[in-house]
């Protein structure tokens, strides 16, 4: 298999490819990094950004564009291999619908972060990075992100509305209070505070 046909059956097309993940056959990484510059002078690869690369499709306005959202997943939230991160903030009412405000900056946890808190741009997208406050996981994102919801409002935030997407979210993420007891201790005491003024801690079960 030539190395642009594995990258098409791996990545897909307007798909992120991040550089530093890529390995094909016995091949080096300054062979590697030699053929996807000639794959971009060719039109066939488009780089969006230092270490980040996609297929391009043919589109009436001429090469499709890489949407930054994936590529901020793809860097921050699952690479590929396992969760590891989630939004925050007002970016995370916004995605439950719990708020109508847009967000110019993408909030995120991340275990890809060492700093307690950075902004960077992915493209044109600001995003704010914060150190995981602890290992985020598959089996931990969803305890983690309602944590740091509850974190990030207060009771009075919870009208009838409001907790009723709450308790949805719960009802399908599994988040229990075992779960909750056990993730608690890394976020401050407002997360439990929050909890409890809501009332949303009824909504939670076992």
């Amino acid at each position: 298999m030539e190395f642009f046909d594995y990258l098409v059956k791996t990545y897909g097309y307007n798909e992120p490819i991040l550089s530093g993940e890529l390995s094909f056959e016995t091949y080096s990484a300054p062979w590697i990094k030699k053929m996807l510059k000639k794959f971009c002078d060719e039109g066939r690869l488009i780089r969006f950004e230092k270490g980040v690369y996609y297929i391009p499709t043919d589109t009436p306005l001429g090469k499709s564009r890489l949407d930054p959202r994936k590529v901020i997943a793809k860097k921050y939230i699952n690479d590929g291999n396992g969760v590891i991160g989630y939004f925050s903030g007002v970016t995370f009412l916004n995605m439950q619908g719990l708020s109508t405000q847009v967000p110019n900056i993408l909030e995120i946890y991340t275990n890809k972060e060492q700093a307690k808190v950075r902004e960077v741009p992915v493209g044109t997208q600001k995003v704010l990075l914060r150190r995981a406050r602890t290992e985020i996981t598959s089996g931990n994102v969803a305890t983690m992100s309602f944590l740091e919801l509850m974190n990030f409002t207060d009771g009075g935030f919870y009208d009838e509305d409001k907790r009723r997407i709450v308790a949805e979210y719960i009802r399908k993420n599994g988040v229990t209070r075992k779960s909750i007891a056990r993730y608690a201790p890394y976020f401050p005491d407002k997360a439990m505070r929050t909890l409890v003024e809501s009332e949303v801690i009824y909504d939670v079960a076992p």
